[in-house]
């Protein structure tokens, strides 16, 4: 692969083992549909990488959410809809690209911008929360399995 358009770094991660293996894979898909483009791929080859993203973006904000109504994290909703938001232009720009057969680089951009801003932020803040409430324990699954068992 050439140069990657992100690339993750130690201060990305939460402590929260599943979570950042999450974030990693989030941050190689956008640098998957970042080469395709740069390589001039056919249309086809980046909207199922786009599509790909979006899948997987949808799974992850899906454990995220999981996690945070688990551990009664209290900005619960203003963290899904800013989920609901990030998957909604992902959506948007697949079906621009399908219908003009380009993709936006300025879309990448927005992806790597938004996602390691929100893992900075946001997700800084519901892992810290957890970290206060569950006494330090760093796996997603023993925090869940914690609270119901």
């Amino acid at each position: 692969m050439g140069k990657q358009l992100v690339e993750w770094r130690d201060d990305y991660s939460l402590g929260l083992a599943e979570i950042d293996e999450q974030h990693k894979t989030l941050l190689d898909l956008i640098n998957k549909v970042w080469q395709a483009i740069i390589d001039r791929s056919e249309p086809d080859t980046v909207i199922a990488l786009l599509g790909e993203l979006e899948k997987y973006t949808v799974a992850h904000f899906a454990a995220e959410e999981t996690f945070m109504r688990a551990t009664d994290y209290p900005a619960f909703e203003a963290h899904k809809e800013a989920h609901q938001t990030f998957v909604q232009r992902i959506a948007d720009e697949k079906m621009r690209a399908l219908e003009e057969g380009t993709l936006s680089i300025d879309l990448l951009h927005f992806l790597k911008d938004w996602l390691v801003g929100h893992i900075l932020v946001a997700d800084r803040a519901y892992a810290d929360f957890t970290q206060r409430s569950n006494n330090g324990d760093s796996s997603f699954l023993g925090r869940f399995f914690k609270r119901f068992f």
